[in-house]
C-alpha cells in the first residue's frame, strides 16, 4: 500500500512540475536543490516503510517460532466444549451432529461466550432441538474436549 501511496505522489509532483510554465533562463540552482531534497525526503520515506516491514514480517516469525504447530495454551483449554454433549439428532432429512444446549448449560459453558452465529434448530420427530453447529463451532476457535 505504501509503494503505491509514494508511487502516486512521484506521479503527482511530477505532474506538477510539467504543468507550471518554463523559465526562460532553464533549470537553476534553486529548482535543482528542490529536486534533489524532494527525492532524498522521498527515498527516506521508502526506507522508513521497508524497515518497519521488515520488522513486523521478523516479530511474525518469532512468533511462530516460540509457539510451534500444535501448542496449547489456555485459551484452547478454555474454549474446550463437552463431548456428552455432542449428539447425534434424527430428522427426515437424515442424522445431524448438534452440541445441545441444555447439555452445554449443566456442564457450566456461558452461552454468552459462544457465537449466535452457529446456533442451530433441528425439527425431529419429538419437537425442536436448540444446539450449536460442532463444524461451526470448530471455525471459531472452539474445540470438543475428549476426555470426560
Amino acid at each position: 500500500m505504501y509503494k503505491t501511496f509514494i508511487a502516486g505522489l512521484t506521479a503527482i509532483s511530477m505532474s506538477l512540475v510539467s504543468a507550471t510554465p518554463a523559465h526562460a533562463n532553464g533549470f537553476d540552482r534553486e529548482d535543482a536543490g528542490k529536486l534533489i531534497i524532494g527525492l532524498a525526503a522521498i527515498a527516506a520515506l521508502n526506507a522508513a516503510l521497508e524497515n518497519r516491514n521488515r520488522r513486523s514480517s521478523e516479530q511474525a516469525s518469532d512468533r511462530a517460532a516460540r509457539h510451534p504447530q500444535g501448542w496449547t495454551g489456555h485459551r484452547d483449554r478454555r474454549n474446550a466444549l463437552p463431548s456428552q454433549c455432542l449428539r447425534e439428532i434424527e430428522t427426515r432429512y437424515g442424522q445431524h451432529r448438534m452440541l445441545m444446549r441444555r447439555c452445554l448449560e449443566r456442564n457450566n459453558v456461558q452461552l454468552s461466550r459462544l457465537p449466535n452465529r452457529c446456533e442451530v434448530r433441528l425439527f425431529t420427530i419429538d419437537g425442536p432441538r436448540n444446539g450449536y453447529d460442532p463444524a461451526c463451532m470448530r471455525q471459531e476457535g472452539f474445540r470438543i474436549d475428549r476426555r470426560h
